[in-house]
């Protein structure tokens, strides 16, 4: 049974004549017959009493007509529903992530995502990590991008990718003299102890990974705080303090010229992000595309990513003697 089939039943009803009713179809009239045809032998009923100057429904065509009806508007209100879901896929895809992140990963995610799927449109909120979820939990996000923890237990996490984290110096720094790049043990760290720190904002994420750092040798006495990871960068390269910076930030063109980095060696100097969701909301179709994208795209990067400050950084020099480049870590 075809639908159109029904449809052409309802129009016959309506017009009384075949001919009248092909011509509103703009179909032939044998194509109308046909189709009737068809119905009545699956059906084994015959449908419509042929009269001089039209037909008319007999009870089985009747009852045929007014089961078609009720299936054609459930045809029409289940077309129109998911119409609506597919509008909303593609042009109300909303995701969160955090602040001092979205300038590094908005870019590479957008550019794979949009080649793969260029009618969608993506609005990104930029928010602190509690106020991300807050958006997800109401429902005023589809997901969002932030590091670990995730603090509430109603959200689902998965893996998006994990960053290492390098203690950044200025280039003229006398620490470089004494120690050139490579990975810091507990007690070449520790020779720190009387810098002055630069960090984000005291209460986010990135910034408690740093502190517990320092935490796990002494508690940083002098601090600066700002909001920005550019910020951070710039003022590190302008020898105003030291700090720690992901690995992603590093641009190798200045390295060795405004600052100098150093891999930390038995210490958990990483920082994990995930993709949070609310389990108890469906996945619109555009935001299950946009985390498989994210994923795919990460997990191909995987060596990229945990390899960059490896890459970035030398982890022998010259001056260091045998013992020291044999100590080196190899890239993570």
């Amino acid at each position: 049974m075809l639908l159109k089939d029904l449809y052409y039943m309802t129009q016959i009803a309506g017009c009384g004549s075949l001919s009248r009713a092909a011509r509103q179809l703009g179909i032939t009239q044998s194509a109308l017959s046909h189709a009737v045809s068809r119905l009545e032998r699956e059906f084994s009923v015959p449908l419509l009493a042929r009269q001089t100057g039209g037909v008319t429904l007999t009870p089985a065509g009747q009852a045929m007509v007014a089961e078609a009806q009720t299936i054609l508007f459930h045809c029409r209100t289940m077309k129109e529903t998911l119409a609506g879901y597919a509008q909303a896929d593609r042009r109300n895809l909303k995701i969160g992530i955090t602040t001092l992140h979205e300038k590094y990963v908005i870019p590479m995610l957008v550019k794979h995502y949009s080649a793969s799927y260029p009618q969608t449109s993506i609005t990104f909120v930029s928010a602190h990590s509690d106020e991300l979820e807050e958006k997800v939990l109401a429902g005023a996000l589809d997901f969002c991008i932030m590091p670990l923890p995730v603090r509430s237990p109603k959200l689902a996490a998965r893996k998006l990718f994990s960053e290492e984290i390098l203690l950044a110096l200025p280039a003229s720094h006398p620490f470089v003299s004494q120690f050139p790049p490579g990975a810091l043990t507990f007690r070449e760290l520790a020779l720190l102890e009387n810098e002055t720190f630069i960090i984000t904002r005291k209460n986010g994420k990135f910034a408690g990974v740093c502190l517990d750092i320092c935490g796990s040798l002494f508690p940083p006495v002098n601090l600066i705080e700002i909001n920005s990871l550019d910020t951070l960068y710039a003022l590190i390269a302008k020898n105003t303090g030291v700090g720690f910076i992901p690995a992603t930030l590093v641009r190798s063109e200045d390295l060795g010229k405004k600052i100098v980095c150093y891999r930390l060696k038995d210490l958990q100097a990483r920082q994990t992000f995930v993709i949070a969701r609310d389990p108890a909301r469906e996945l619109t179709a555009a935001a299950a595309e946009f985390i498989g994208v994210a994923c795919g795209l990460f997990a191909g990067q995987t060596q990229t990513y945990g390899n960059l400050a490896a890459e970035a950084v030398p982890l022998s020099s010259p001056r260091q003697p045998p013992d020291a480049q044999n100590a080196a870590e190899p890239g993570v």
